[in-house]
């Protein structure tokens, strides 16, 4: 077990006597899944209002809420892929639910780096066509590097049942 997964159990308290009841655990897993998934709806709705509500404090208290929201995301992620679970593969993200989440989150990180940029860099034409031009180029890097990880694993999906079935003898076949 990494150190990694040995944390993770013990900031979840894992290894307490409550979990040995299986019908406890999977509604407790639910109802934690319930309370995560609030929270981060909560945070991204606020930290999608902070930046033009509240203007600069606003803005450094979303970034505060979005580090906090995607840490969280990442040890959960990251937990479950180190106990065999990848999410990535196994969830359609094409759903109305990612879109919602991502206006909002666009809309709260947008606004936040306007406003901080704006505050402390002062807003020359120049900078601002600068950005534009690193916002597109850095979305289609994403776009490149998502496209590039799917194409790997279809390829190692193809590889394996490839292999799967050079063990598929003839006399195996159903009639």
């Amino acid at each position: 077990m990494s150190a990694f997964v040995r944390a993770a159990r013990f900031v979840g308290d894992l290894d307490d006597d409550f979990y040995a009841d299986e019908l406890q655990r999977d509604i407790w897993n639910e109802a934690s899944a319930v309370g995560l998934q609030s929270l981060f709806w909560i945070g991204l709705i606020s930290g999608a209002i902070l930046p033009y509500a509240a203007g600069v404090a606003g803005a450094w208290v979303a970034l505060g809420i979005f580090l906090a929201i995607f840490t969280s995301a990442y040890v959960v992620i990251g937990y479950a892929r180190a106990r065999g679970v990848d999410a990535h593969t196994i969830q359609e993200w094409r759903r109305p639910r990612f879109a919602v989440f991502l206006v909002l989150y666009l809309a709260g990180a947008g606004g936040t780096l306007v406003r901080l940029v704006a505050t402390y860099l002062g807003s020359s034409t120049s900078m601002w066509v600068s950005m534009a031009v690193a916002a597109v180029v850095g979305a289609a890097a994403a776009a490149v590097g998502v496209n590039t990880k799917k194409r790997k694993q279809r390829e190692a999906e193809l590889a394996a049942e490839k292999v799967e079935l050079q063990g598929f003898d003839e006399t195996d076949r159903p009639q």
